[in-house]
């Protein structure tokens, strides 16, 4: 597929350049037509390919080399079920045949630099940051890698509504959590592309700017309601708010927002290694 009609795709509007002259790579063409999938084969993952994919996700950018993350591959039964059992509507997850928990990790770290002989000094919100940042960078490696190989994958951020849970099921020392999951496995479906904002919404050049902000939101609310509308079982709160009349992009995530999410995550960082100070 030609990377004009994959931008179009990506956008749902035509886009008036020109890209002919622009190599056309496998990689480029897989990043561009990414997907989520949420339902999978019963195909296994060989022991070959996951060594593959997790070398892919050691690849990634690491600040100053420090890699300060770790992945957990959960492919045991019972520790799946466990964790189905608690996830809600997003038990599908653990239906694939490999689910991964990205790890930020500053505990490797602290042990090793007293281990050394130094005092560790850098357990602080800036190194909360890093850590994240590398296991976030990790995923959207083995995210990329996977499906340049046909794999498909769907990142799961509700892990962190069970992450005490999560701690105890799998084992997590202080100093270590679950930034998100990720299921992976051979697609049994076929999905559309997620519409994307705008680049005149979403990148700015040498300043940031919001002019005309809420009128392209608008003009992006009706490119994606036409192709894509948020129907009454997607749409977020309605306990509290009832039927949007118009299930729009806008109306759904400034509904999300308006309800807090998490709120103990702060608490639960602290008491669990982490001083962010």
């Amino acid at each position: 597929m030609k990377f004009s009609k994959l931008v179009a795709d990506r956008y749902a509007k035509e886009i008036d350049l020109d890209f002919s002259k622009i190599q056309e790579t496998e990689t480029l063409k897989s990043i561009l037509s990414r997907k989520s999938i949420r339902k999978f084969l019963k195909k296994p993952i060989s022991k070959e390919l996951l060594y593959l994919i997790l070398a892919a996700a050691q690849s990634a950018p690491s600040k100053s080399n420090l890699q300060q993350y770790s992945i957990l591959v959960i492919q045991d039964q019972n520790i799946k079920n466990e964790i189905s059992n608690l996830i809600g509507n997003t038990k599908w997850a653990l239906t694939a045949p490999i689910f991964f928990l990205y790890l930020a990790d500053i505990r490797r770290n602290i042990k090793i630099t007293n281990d050394r002989g130094y005092e560790h000094k850098n357990n602080n919100v800036d190194t909360f940051m890093n850590g994240v940042i590398d296991a976030a960078l990790s995923m959207q490696s083995t995210i990329c890698a996977s499906e340049s190989l046909g794999l498909g994958v769907c990142p799961i951020s509700m892990i962190r509504n069970i992450i005490e849970e999560v701690k105890v099921i799998c084992k997590l020392p202080k100093g270590v959590f679950p930034i998100a999951g990720l299921a992976l496995g051979w697609p049994d479906q076929k999905s559309n592309v997620s519409i994307r904002l705008s680049q005149d919404i979403v990148i700015h050049f040498d300043k940031y700017s919001e002019k005309d902000l809420i009128q392209k939101i608008n003009k992006y609310d009706e490119i994606v309601f036409k192709k894509d509308p948020i129907p009454e079982n997607k749409q977020r709160h309605v306990d509290l708010y009832g039927v949007a009349k118009k299930g729009t992009w806008s109306e759904n995530i400034s509904r999300q927002l308006s309800v807090p999410e998490r709120s103990n995550f702060k608490n639960w960082l602290k008491e669990n290694g982490f001083n962010l100070e």
